[in-house]
């Protein structure tokens, strides 16, 4: 009788971390998107990882960043254009130089997300650069389960555009039309 009942225990133990484990599977949202840009991956990560204080300069997302550093520990604060955004504060958490870098959101995010960290990789690729960036965020509570499918379409859409802006910006020096519009409404309404 106690071995039937030490066995249907272990059972239900088993049964019930493999739930949780699922469970903190189905919280995770990964979104990756990748494009070409026609310039060495030297140039680009001097763009992208050596101004990473600067990323206003050339994403719409972003109306003004102001940080310290490089590396491991340089960190940045940004004023989202994005509605329903509020100011974050992103930090470098892994830095590999002239490969990849990620960076964590450590203040700022939605109530429904736990934690958030975004990678860009630079890889080397015919005279060029294969930028790839890869967002991975796990949800919390009912509203980010709720929530999940939406912000995996809107965060594949948001690197879309950021790919894009900076290809542009990293080719030619010119703004893409997104980041000129942004700049637009966020100089008038500091001015209202």
């Amino acid at each position: 009788m106690k071995i039937q009942l030490i066995a249907l225990l272990s059972l239900a133990l088993v049964g019930f971390n493999q739930t949780i484990m699922g469970q903190s599977k189905k919280k995770l949202v990964e979104i990756q998107q990748s494009i070409y840009i026609d310039i060495p991956q030297e140039e680009l990560w001097k763009i992208t990882a050596e101004d990473f204080t600067k990323v206003d300069k050339w994403i719409s997302g972003v109306n003004l960043a102001e940080g310290t550093g490089q590396g491991v520990g340089a960190a940045r604060t940004c004023t989202p254009s994005y509605k329903g955004f509020s100011q974050t504060t992103e930090k470098i958490i892994d830095f590999q130089p002239s490969s990849s870098f990620t960076y964590q959101i450590v203040e700022g995010m939605p109530k429904m997300i736990r934690y958030a960290t975004n990678t860009w990789k630079h890889e080397a690729k015919n005279e060029g650069t294969q930028m790839t960036m890869q967002v991975k965020m796990e949800v919390k509570g009912l509203m980010g389960a709720l929530m999940k499918g939406f912000m995996k379409r809107r965060m594949r859409n948001i690197l879309k555009e950021a790919l894009e802006e900076l290809k542009l910006y990293a080719e030619t020096g010119d703004l893409h039309e997104r980041k000129i519009s942004a700049m637009r409404k966020f100089t008038s309404k500091r001015k209202s």
